[in-house]
């Protein structure tokens, strides 16, 4: 029996040894769980005696099932491939960036009112970084997200349906638009195609109306957004009871991070 009162489960079968039709001279590695020693499962104990009756998943188990559910996470969410870099730790905190870093912080944690977060500012001004990060922050909690890079996001969006058929292509929207959180990024960038803007408008319509979390970043000014000519994206994410809209100015970011 190990310190945490469990007995692995090898100990109650008959050891391994030549006699029984084990190897003369076997390779014996450290186990990398002490309690377990990676049989994985274990006789639990009742009042100081181990039930041989009964098995139980080690807890060395439930951390694995930990990982595997973060990975699975982290591949749903989409996120750029150099994505592993932008989290709130290196983010440098320069004082114009320090309201934006803030409520981005108080958003990914849930310590915040707001539910939809748009970051407004020219580019380069680290409005990218701080989404991915929330994604991150999400991810690290086990809450599903989903990042959308609007330009590229939606071309894919479509070939899906050319290459995968009207199956596919749904299951990809309805993700888009069912998800825990769902970052736009670079939301007026894309080409605003007539089919561009109706499936922005169905994602950004329906998780208003289903309470979902929205991020949002972009340069341009949500009464301007190109190919919204009656306005019916940017009303709609400013008009969100809980939405916060921030504006970041200053210099490019990636040229004063460097110093």
């Amino acid at each position: 029996m190990n310190k945490e009162g469990l007995q692995p489960l090898g100990d109650s079968l008959p050891a391994m040894t030549p006699e029984n039709g084990a190897p003369a001279s076997p390779l014996v590695e450290e186990p990398e769980c002490p309690i377990c020693l990676d049989r994985q499962w274990v006789h639990p104990t009742v009042d100081g005696k181990v039930d041989y009756g009964d098995v139980k998943r080690c807890v060395c188990q439930k951390k694995n099932d930990a990982n595997r559910k973060r990975l699975a996470l982290l591949l749903g969410c989409k996120l750029p491939k150099d994505a592993d870099r932008f989290t709130f730790d290196t983010f440098k905190v320069f004082p114009d960036l320090q309201e934006a870093y803030d409520a981005c912080v108080a958003f990914a944690s849930g310590r915040s009112d707001v539910e939809w977060l748009t970051l407004l500012a020219g580019v380069d001004k680290g409005k990218s970084h701080l989404a991915i990060a929330i994604c991150h922050t999400f991810i690290k909690r086990g809450i599903p997200a989903r990042y959308l890079f609007v330009p590229s996001g939606l071309d894919a969006l479509r070939a899906g349906y050319d290459a995968e058929g009207e199956q596919g292509y749904e299951a990809q929207l309805r993700h888009m638009i069912a998800v825990d959180l769902l970052v736009l990024d670079d939301l007026g960038a894309q080409v605003p195609t007539p089919w561009a803007m109706e499936k922005l408008m169905m994602i950004i319509d329906e998780r208003y109306m289903a309470g979902l979390p929205l991020v949002v970043t972009t340069n341009k000014a949500l009464n301007m957004l190109p190919g919204d000519d009656e306005g019916r994206i940017g009303s709609r994410i400013m008009r969100h009871p809980h939405a916060q809209v921030i504006t970041i100015k200053g210099p490019e970011y990636r040229m004063r991070s460097k110093t």
